[in-house]
């Protein structure tokens, strides 16, 4: 039992033995009883153990140092036009020019596809122009009405009839690319709101482009108005148009209580039935560019303070002062004030004041400045539940324009050029009145 740990020390030396020697010498070839086929054999040279030691150590060298083959300049040549840009025909994806989308020989199908661009090589007659026209803008949209077809026929018959134009003047006009996209504009607008003013809107609009230059400021603040009108709605061409009225515009009749009734009626009542009340309609006014809103309120009695201010900010005099420094007041010059029985010359500011003076004969200087004076000793500072009451009285249409207004975003809205633009048309299609807004452009 002793002897058992020496036999086995000594069968793993013997086994380390022989695999060191089939790791250095390698495996026995095999014998020549396997024989290759003669058209198989090949002569085998044998190399000198020193070879095979060069080319062990240089397949290391090839391992740790990687050796990058560099092309010839043919080969270069080659590559680069490998990398250019292939251009492919419809034959390499199989596709034949009479599926092509635009190609006149397109198949019909229920809704058949539009025919390639009508590229003129002679002008044809306004009739023929006009029609495509309104195919044109019908082909655009997957699937029409029969509503929209006819208005669409409508409103471009309009507006052709609105150039005032000749048959070959016309069709000249209407093909300049400028003119082309306004009547796109003013089709797409009319047919989203089908109503007689909007049509007269855009017939007012579309003509300014047609007839004026194009840097002329008047045709591209039209131009850009019917880029932004299909994008907007009545109440808020009808925003612009009051906001135009108070801001921008002021009536020299409005010197009582009687006239500013008939104001009421016929610039404030039209625009009241429909009026955006919420802030997104307003902050889409601004994002059209058509308004800008301030930071600051204005109420709408101070804006009638601002505006007539001899009819709102001063309570008037009495008839006795005025006699007192001029005796000789003809009918019509003198009228009631809207505060208690004060009575006031019939007059909204200092300018239409100082107009009055002259149509009077009141000449002296001295005798003007006492009668402003009296009538500005009785300044009235702005409260709003007077101003409620005041308005109450002259119109209800007033009083609730002034709850709107104070109510809305557009007590800090001011109007832009595109802004002036539109609601000048608006009001002019309304109600007849047209606005001058030269002073502005």
């Amino acid at each position: 039992m002793v002897i058992l740990p020496y036999l086995v020390l000594a069968a793993v030396a013997l086994l380390f033995m022989i695999v060191s020697y089939f790791v250095i010498c390698g495996l026995p070839k095999r014998g020549r009883e396997e024989e290759i086929p003669a058209d198989e054999q090949t002569m085998e040279i044998p190399r000198p153990r020193r070879t095979e030691e060069k080319e062990r150590e240089k397949s290391v060298v090839d391992e740790a140092t990687r050796i990058i083959h560099v092309p010839h300049h043919k080969e270069k040549a080659q590559e680069a036009e490998d990398e250019k840009t292939k251009v492919f025909t419809r034959e390499d994806f199989g596709e034949s020019k009479s599926a092509d989308a635009f190609s006149s020989n397109a198949s019909a199908g229920l809704f058949p596809e539009e025919p390639e661009p009508r590229v003129l090589s002679s002008m044809p007659d306004l009739p023929t122009l006009e029609e495509y026209f309104i195919r044109h803008f019908l082909n655009r949209y997957g699937a029409v009405s029969t509503t929209v077809e006819q208005d669409t026929r409508k409103v471009t018959q309009h507006l052709i009839d609105g150039l005032h134009m000749s048959g070959n003047e016309a069709v000249d006009t209407l093909t300049h690319i400028m003119v082309q996209e306004a009547l796109q504009n003013a089709q797409r607008t009319y047919v989203m709101m089908p109503t007689p003013v909007v049509l007269e809107m855009v017939t007012d609009a579309f003509s300014d482009v047609a007839h004026g230059s194009r840097s002329d400021t008047k045709t591209i603040l039209a131009y850009d108005a019917l880029k932004a009108m299909p994008r907007m709605e009545e109440s808020e061409f009808h925003a612009l148009s009051l906001l135009l009225i108070f801001h921008y515009s002021r009536n020299t009749d409005n010197v009582d209580g009687h006239h500013l009734k008939k104001y009421t009626d016929k610039y404030i009542t039209p625009f009241l039935h429909k009026l955006p009340d919420e802030y997104a309609g307003y902050q889409q006014l601004e994002y059209l560019h058509c308004v800008s809103l301030e930071n600051k309120d204005i109420p709408f009695g101070q804006v009638l303070h601002d505006s007539y201010p001899l009819v709102f900010s001063f309570r008037g005099c009495l008839k006795a002062e005025l006699i007192s420094v001029h005796k000789d007041w003809p009918e019509g010059t003198i009228v009631a004030s809207l505060y208690n029985s004060y009575v006031k010359p019939a007059a909204v500011d200092e300018s239409t004041l100082s107009g009055l003076f002259d149509d009077m004969g009141i000449e002296d200087e001295l005798t003007r400045r006492n009668l402003l004076a009296i009538l500005e000793s009785r300044p009235v500072p702005y409260d709003r539940k007077e101003m409620t009451f005041i308005l109450d009285k002259i119109s209800p249409d007033l009083s609730k324009l002034q709850d709107i207004w104070d109510s809305s975003m557009i007590r800090r809205s001011s109007l832009t050029l595109m802004g002036m633009y539109i609601a000048k048309i608006c009001i002019r299609e309304t109600i007849g009145e047209d606005f001058d807004l030269s002073h502005w452009m």
